[in-house]
């Protein structure tokens, strides 16, 4: 598939998604492992007194990987912009964690995700922060030059087919000294190249777009940021590995053949990195 046609698809898939108050059951890691705060802190997770602050409509849509905001070092008064923001579980955790003062803007390339953030915003009693949402792709986004704080996202940059296009646009929207705050599939070591073709295919949930870490992170250093580093892995087991692979879920994404999978078990992990675009570039 080409670029657009790929675009389109993850946009359709999510929509529909949405539109539905998300799949049969959720592909989201926090779903799978312990929610202790000494678990979930080592691995980059949600927290339980975290996803208490967040209404079930944004939970039950939540397809991430990773707990962004809970390694970006949030200051009162910052402002953040989460690209692919769903149904908006990571901005309500942000502004929870920005005010007095800051501002949070979530983008996304599906309308109906837009249309329940806002509406998870409004149950979190949150309406009358400074939060905006736009409904656009991330390397889209129209926001000013050096307009943002922090840049996080969860678990949506690996669907991207032109991944270097959505970092340019965040360095380009970050302060200089303003940072990223990642969470993201990526291949551990390189796999079958015929395999991954396959996955290409039909751009199959996580692992469709996945790319290796260590290109990965190149490509973060390349576009200018500094100071890149991991703060936590979570290497899939075999469960959600097969989850993350039809993502937001069976009934929207085609599920790769189990052979396929089973060539990728135990080289697909998230990663949570962040990274900071230097004051003089």
């Amino acid at each position: 598939m080409k670029t657009e046609e790929i675009k389109q698809v993850v946009r359709d898939r999510y929509g529909k998604c949405a539109e539905i108050s998300g799949g049969k059951e959720s592909c989201c890691c926090p779903s799978e492992v312990p929610a202790s705060s000494s678990f979930a802190a080592e691995h980059g997770l949600y927290g339980q007194e975290e996803l208490s602050l967040v209404p079930e409509i944004a939970l039950s849509l939540s397809k991430g990987c990773g707990n962004p905001t809970g390694f970006a070092n949030l200051q009162t008064g910052e402002v953040v912009v989460d690209f692919g923001c769903g149904a908006g579980i990571d901005v309500i955790l942000a502004a929870h964690k920005i005010r007095p003062g800051g501002k949070v803007v979530g983008v996304d390339g599906a309308s109906q995700m837009i249309e329940r953030a806002k509406q998870a915003v409004a149950e979190a009693g949150l309406q009358d922060r400074d939060i905006e949402f736009r409904n656009t792709y991330l390397n889209e986004t129209q926001l000013p030059d050096s307009f943002a704080d922090v840049v996080i996202s969860n678990c949506v940059i690996n669907l991207c087919p032109d991944k270097e296009a959505v970092y340019k646009e965040a360095f380009r929207i970050l302060k200089p000294g303003g940072r990223l705050a990642i969470s993201d599939i990526v291949y551990t070591e390189r796999i079958d190249p015929q395999v991954q073709e396959r996955f290409q295919s039909n751009w199959a949930g996580c692992v469709g777009g996945a790319i290796e870490e260590i290109s990965y992170l190149r490509m973060i250093r390349e576009t200018g940021f500094s100071q890149v580093e991991v703060v936590a892995r979570h290497p899939l087991p075999p469960k959600e590995l097969e989850d993350m692979a039809c993502c937001p879920g069976p009934e929207f994404t085609p599920a790769p053949a189990k052979e396929d999978l089973a060539v990728v078990q135990e080289k697909v992990t998230s990663i949570k990195f962040i990274a900071v675009k230097p004051k003089t570039s």
